[in-house]
């Protein structure tokens, strides 16, 4: 993947997280959408330490 590639990735999952707002009918789906969150960003930051590691 580009550094081009990983930069859109990493503002696209910036973007989710700055809309991310508690859902009153599923609560649950909050945590979810964060878990994806924080799954995302764990493998971009594999990916952009196996570039520059």
């Amino acid at each position: 993947m580009t550094d081009e590639a990983l930069a859109d990735r990493a503002l696209n999952v910036a973007q989710r997280l700055g809309r991310l707002s508690p859902d009153w009918q599923n609560p649950e789906r909050y945590f979810e959408r964060r878990d994806e969150l924080r799954r995302e960003m764990l493998a971009l930051a594999r990916q952009i330490g196996a570039r520059h590691g």
